[in-house]
């Protein structure tokens, strides 16, 4: 069972590769207002490991913590941060450093 599912994910690895340039079809955006629109983002293997443990830290999932990234930069690029945006900004940076004083005592 696990070598077909390595199996299977070898190929689906080298259809996306084979056709990485090509735009989505139809069926892979979804249309419509107040959807959300999914974006692929190609990482290094390193890259997604480095986001997994801070999400992993900071007890929430992978892909929020890069959604919020995501809006946190979209917000600043316009200059339209809310003060609760802002909070929370500065509520994750302060949670980032008691991250990296307590790595640092561990050390």
């Amino acid at each position: 069972m696990k070598k077909e599912l390595q199996e299977l994910v070898a190929e689906e690895t080298a259809a996306s590769e084979a056709s990485r340039d090509e735009a989505l079809s139809e069926r892979a955006v979804r249309k419509g207002k107040n959807r959300s629109v999914v974006y692929s983002v190609r990482l290094t293997p390193e890259q997604t490991d480095e986001i997994q443990r801070i999400a992993d830290e900071a007890g929430v999932p992978a892909s929020a913590l890069v959604r919020d990234w995501v809006l946190e930069g979209l917000a600043a690029e316009r200059g339209s941060a809310t003060l609760d945006s802002l909070v929370d900004t500065l509520s994750r940076d302060v949670d980032k450093l008691r991250r990296s004083v307590a790595r640092r005592e561990a050390s």
